[in-house]
């Protein structure tokens, strides 16, 4: 059987140490689709896709993320999205099922 890779996600405004706290915060809450299990379990920090780097659409952003997340990594990537509307960080981390 092969292995699946999927995600999980979260967002937050702020700047980089902003996300750096919020991501300590989530560490502390389990899963909605899975009781028995932390968000970001496993991963020890969370580090910025690509210094300086900032997307103008989500969807480029949460697919450049996917792209770069591995299930080995112990840590989750985040990246800087600026629409017009809104400044957020789109955090990501990549699991084997």
């Amino acid at each position: 059987m092969q292995s699946k890779t999927h995600y999980q996600a979260n967002i937050c405004g702020g700047d980089f140490q902003h996300v750096k706290q919020c991501f300590e915060t989530w560490k502390t809450q389990t899963l909605i689709y899975r009781r028995n299990q932390f968000m970001f379990e496993g991963k020890r920090e969370v580090r910025p896709l690509a210094e300086g780097r900032v997307f103008d659409n989500g969807e480029v952003a949460q697919h450049v993320l996917a792209q770069t997340c591995q299930p080995r990594d112990p840590y989750a990537i985040a990246a800087e999205i600026r629409d017009g509307e809104r400044d957020v960080w789109l955090v990501m981390a990549a699991y084997e099922e």
